[in-house]
């Protein structure tokens, strides 16, 4: 096999140097000439749909390329024109919204992947990166090695590792401070033991209260277009009359929120204990189809 990635390595880097203005330019050029080749090698097939589906459509938005183990999608792939930048983010909530755990970007030469349900901040989700042109063919290979596919005798997913793990005890899971917030217990008059709140995509908002965390997820929610201006209001989990968010301080039968807090234009009914801040927090991420044990309290 190494020889043939060696091959493949000179041959790609035969082509950006023969035709980079073309790559610079033209976004399909750099996938079927770059990405596809390379995808080839490791076990993706972009000509076998059921390991390959390019343009692959979501409700959270359309990856140039989905890798999929057993049918489902495992790895998304962002590609873009030679020396462009994909925009990580987007494609991260692309991820989490649909439960994919892995996003590959990359414009031909550099290559990165990214662990997207890590629940730290979007630098720290990278576990692996190299570039066709400056890196050596060996380490190439040893840091593209995470997107290698299984043989599918095995019938499971592939989960890439970052490089430091070759070679280690693959057993061992490193242990991320804090506590996810499915995991959470509150006893009562108990203040919030917790400094800041991360999410999956790596956002961070700062904890002082009970009523903090709750406002900490709506803004999330808020922030990553989760919650869009049709949804308002939204009502309590056991009442249709009470509302947890509105564009006023008011609950549908005329009330007042008794104490609430202003984000952006909505107001957020906060007069609440800890234990109905908890049941409000978890009806909301369950209500947008987030996962709570990816949510991190530090």
């Amino acid at each position: 096999m190494f020889d043939h990635f060696l091959d493949l390595i000179n041959r790609l880097r035969g082509l950006v140097e023969d035709y980079r203005v073309e790559f610079e330019r033209s976004e399909a050029l750099t996938r079927y000439c770059l990405v596809d080749p390379f995808l080839k090698i490791w076990g993706w097939d972009v000509n076998d749909p059921s390991l390959v589906r390019p343009e692959f459509s979501t409700e959270a938005g359309r990856p140039d390329y989905a890798l999929l183990i057993e049918g489902k999608p495992l790895i998304y792939v962002g590609v873009k024109a030679l020396g462009r930048q994909e925009k990580i983010e987007q494609y991260i909530n692309y991820c989490i919204t649909t439960g994919v755990p892995y996003f590959i970007t990359t414009d031909g030469v550099k290559w990165e992947v990214y662990d997207t349900h890590l629940p730290k901040p979007l630098h720290e989700k990278k576990i692996a990166e190299w570039n066709i042109l400056e890196d050596k063919p060996n380490e190439i290979i040893q840091k593209a090695f995470v997107i290698w596919r299984p043989n599918r005798e095995l019938l499971r997913p592939l989960h890439p590792l970052p490089v430091r793990y070759i070679g280690e005890n693959l057993k061992e899971k490193t242990k991320l401070e804090g506590i996810s917030i499915d995991k959470l217990k509150v006893k009562p008059r108990q203040e919030i033991p917790y400094k800041k709140i991360v999410f999956p995509d790596g956002r961070e908002y700062k904890l002082e209260s009970w009523r903090s965390l709750l406002l900490g997820i709506i803004s999330w929610l808020i922030d990553t277009g989760k919650i869009r201006r049709e949804d308002i209001p939204i009502a309590t989990p056991r009442s249709r009359k009470r509302y947890i968010l509105n564009t006023e301080p008011r609950h549908k039968d005329g009330a007042s929120f008794k104490d609430f807090k202003k984000l952006g234009p909505y107001y957020v009914e906060t007069n609440i204990g800890s234990k109905t801040t908890i049941k409000w927090c978890f009806y909301l991420l369950k209500k947008y189809n987030v996962n709570a044990s990816n949510v991190l309290l530090q």
